[in-house]
């Protein structure tokens, strides 16, 4: 009989104790359950708005929306029960086109720094709008424990604070960017995996970026000062000049080098040969409006960087003509092309090896039996446009290696303009600086066929951060023919 109070005892100790810690269990319940049902944020860095929802949940990821492209979403910290879900609500596109175009360096520091700046108060205000709703989750969980005493319900409120702050805390410490590398997609997207890893490279790289581009800009205003003494290589005597550039990627100094080359040289076309884009996103599109301004007949052959909307956009522009498997004439030289086969999605990865050699056994079917007229070719991937048999177009160009050549097998002419835009992004993040270049062909017309025949070929390269172009012409047709001796060299370097 004495044992029985001894237990009436101990169960009535276990009740006062639970009695005494139910209410802070309440109070952390109260915080997740309403950072869970109000924990949605909106925020403005201009010109982009975002809609922030955070629960705590487990496992804990990071998800990045995109209406209605679809859904990225990395496991950004496995063991910390934070769910962020981040949707891209609205994009004020003239904003950002005139961030887009601004070029003056200063303007370009001084932004970044503004961004910097609102990107850090952003999530400086989260974290404490969070904190906060933590904090009322947990006053209102004390609440209906039971508790009614000020300092109890001062105690959850700063309960729920400190719960939710320490969440945030581990996840912040624990948060793996590099989880992007390896992301899932859903939705449109599943077809630009590409994308997070374009980021990621220029969030990891940004320091060097942007010293690397404080140089290329005060090395390139003098290089291309210095292509006017191009001429003292001498213009040759043609009938039709062609200027092919490829493999933009959006780098706008671009346009300034062909422009140069355009005032240099007497430009008659422009042959690109693809990868105007890096993603294919109607913002990419607005580069073509610098097309616009070169004021020359622009023939297009799109890359694997394209996409519909970059391709409609072209299709609107005056001066441009997008190349296709029917012959277009232009200042009476015959041309044609084929887009690569990525182009018409929102995916610029290549197909595989094998279905570019069945792409150029088509083009090889289609003209090889036929008399088709066709004086020029254009291609963009190496792949295809080397697999093309020679004697069937007099002239094939591509691109998409970015590696600057000209050879001649037979009858044909194999030219690839390397990179234009110097691989943009990409060529200034890498450890090896890739040059700008593009070629210029003369053609003269052969009174006998009164077709054009290619003369020549001006290999023009510029390498940015040495301060130096050259030029290279290598003659096809010319009595001088192809002979190393014959291959007029012309190197510039600018003190």
């Amino acid at each position: 009989m004495a044992q029985q109070p001894k237990a009436t005892a101990a169960r009535q100790r276990l009740y006062k104790a639970r009695q005494r810690y139910l209410p802070f269990l309440y109070a952390i319940i109260g915080a997740a359950l309403a950072l869970n049902l109000v924990g949605v944020l909106r925020l403005t860095i201009e010109p982009v708005e975002l809609v922030l929802d955070a629960k705590i949940s487990y496992p804990g990821y990071t998800m990045i929306r995109i209406p209605p492209i679809g859904n990225i979403s990395a496991r950004t910290h496995r063991y910390q029960p934070l769910q962020l879900v981040l949707t891209l609500d609205n994009i004020d596109l003239e904003q950002l086109r005139t961030i887009a175009s601004i070029s003056d360096l200063n303007s370009q520091q001084d932004l970044a720094q503004y961004f910097g700046a609102e990107v850090n108060r952003v999530i400086g205000a989260v974290i404490i709008k969070l904190v906060l709703i933590g904090g009322s989750g947990g006053l209102l969980g004390m609440y209906l424990g039971g508790q009614r005493h000020r300092m109890l319900l001062a105690s959850g409120f700063l309960l729920g604070c400190g719960f939710i702050l320490a969440v945030i805390a581990a996840t912040y410490f624990g948060y793996d960017l590099q989880a992007f590398a390896n992301p899932q997609y859903h939705g449109i997207i599943e077809a630009a995996p590409w994308m997070i890893g374009l980021i990621q490279e220029g969030l990891v790289k940004v320091d060097q970026l942007g010293d690397q581009i404080q140089s290329l800009a005060a090395n390139l205003y003098t290089v291309f000062n210095q292509i006017e003494n191009l001429k003292n290589v001498g213009v040759l005597t043609s009938d039709l000049n062609i200027l092919h550039v490829s493999d933009i990627h959006n780098h706008p100094v671009a346009y300034d080098f062909i422009g140069q080359v355009v005032a240099t040289f007497p430009i008659d076309v422009i042959i690109d040969t693809g990868d105007l884009t890096d993603w294919g996103t109607p913002l990419e599109a607005e580069i073509v409006s610098q097309i616009e301004q070169l004021g020359v007949t622009y023939l297009f052959a799109a890359g694997n960087h394209e996409a519909p909307d970059v391709l409609a956009r072209l299709e609107q522009t005056g001066n441009v003509l997008l190349l296709g498997p029917d012959p277009v004439e232009v200042m009476g030289i015959t041309v044609a092309g084929v887009p690569d086969p990525s182009a018409e999605s929102y995916s610029p990865e290549n197909v595989s090896i094998a279905e570019l050699s069945r792409y150029a056994s088509q083009i090889n079917e289609l003209y090889g039996s036929k008399q088709h007229g066709i004086d020029i070719f254009a291609v963009h991937n190496h792949r295809i446009a080397t697999q093309i048999e020679p004697g069937i177009f007099p002239v094939v160009l591509y691109g998409h290696n970015h590696v600057q050549s000209i050879s001649q097998i037979g009858d044909t002419v194999y030219v690839n303009a390397g990179t234009t835009g110097a691989a943009g992004i990409r060529g200034i993040q890498g450890s090896h600086v890739v040059p700008f270049s593009l070629s210029v062909l003369y053609f003269t017309r052969d009174p006998g066929s009164d077709r054009f025949v290619l003369a020549a070929v001006d290999s023009i390269q510029v390498q940015s951060l040495q301060q130096s172009f050259s030029l290279e012409r290598t003659f096809i047709t010319s009595p001088r023919r192809n002979q190393g001796e014959n291959v007029e060299n012309s190197r510039q370097i600018s003190g």
